[in-house]
């Protein structure tokens, strides 16, 4: 290439694939033939019933009553509290005795904020689940 211009003259681009323009079949000698595909009907498509299953999650309830099913009585009850003494207290109660904080080191048993919480069915006084202080 000179001077930013094509190609020289003599240089013909490259034949494109298939018959040129000019081409003959010769007698005797057939062309290749495509495959042909033959339709064939689809077999009937049998559709099977999908079962569905509803699962429902309940939320376990905190440190205040919630409403919960007894798996004990079958029943929709909300649930009774009572506060009761965990690890969370204990815990509470040892850093405070470890910093020597004596007579401060009682207040976890009186504060129910430190306590666990006991959730069972005021129907058949079950326990049905211990919410427990981090």
């Amino acid at each position: 290439m000179k001077n930013g211009q094509g190609p020289p003259p003599e240089m013909a681009a490259p034949p494109y694939p298939g018959f040129s323009p000019d081409y003959q079949p010769q007698p005797g000698i057939h062309p290749i033939q495509q495959p042909t595909y033959q339709y064939s009907p689809q077999q009937p498509q049998v559709v099977h019933p999908v079962m569905t299953q509803v699962v429902v999650m309940q939320q376990l309830p905190t440190d205040v009553p919630g409403q919960m099913m007894c798996p004990h009585c079958r029943s929709s009850v909300v649930t009774k509290t009572e506060h009761t003494n965990g690890f969370f207290t204990w815990l509470i109660c040892g850093i405070l005795g470890i910093f020597m904080c004596w007579p401060c080191c009682l207040i976890p048993f009186c504060v129910d904020d430190c306590k666990d919480v006991k959730h069972s069915c005021p129907n058949c006084n079950n326990v049905l689940h211990i919410y427990k202080r981090h």
